[in-house]
């Protein structure tokens, strides 16, 4: 998706201009905080231990913290790339995969669909890893300018 600005294309930028939705300008970290959230308060709301005895709730809740951070980590890595111009189809990429990302410890949490759970995590794990690789472009524009302001800050 571009934009012709003066005879040249130009493509949208989340970062700078965001994205019109509803008549409401959205960043992309924006869109990133709330669809995380959405997707992680969906993930709990099952309810109960679906008949599990004590030591596989143990472990699978072991397992569903373990998975939470995996995804927080995640998010955080793609919040940092938000700061930096993304196009508009790649932001909603890296959105949606984390907000997948980010319910699947609920859902293996409350016990009710662990199968799900699991694919959810990994299915947007393997998402963003996917559009990381697509977007090689623009983590190294960012990866270049973070080393080059620390080498800078080193100098001073």
């Amino acid at each position: 998706m571009s934009i012709t600005i003066g005879g040249a294309r130009v493509a949208p930028d989340v970062r700078a201009r965001g994205v019109r939705v509803g008549g409401v300008r959205v960043g992309g970290r924006l869109a990133l905080g709330a669809a995380v959230v959405a997707a992680g308060a969906l993930g709990f709301m099952g309810g109960g231990d679906g008949g599990a005895g004590s030591d596989l709730l143990v472990l699978l809740r072991f397992m569903a913290g373990v998975k939470a951070v995996m995804a927080l980590g995640a998010v955080a890595l793609v919040a940092w790339r938000m700061g930096a111009p993304v196009g508009v189809g790649t932001a909603v990429a890296y959105v949606a995969a984390s907000a997948l990302m980010a319910a699947g410890p609920g859902l293996i949490w409350d016990m009710q669909h662990v199968a799900l759970g699991a694919m959810a995590v990994h299915g947007g794990l393997s998402a963003l890893l996917v559009v990381g690789w697509m977007d090689r472009a623009g983590w190294s524009g960012v990866l270049g300018e973070a080393v080059a302001r620390r080498r800078l800050a080193r100098r001073v």
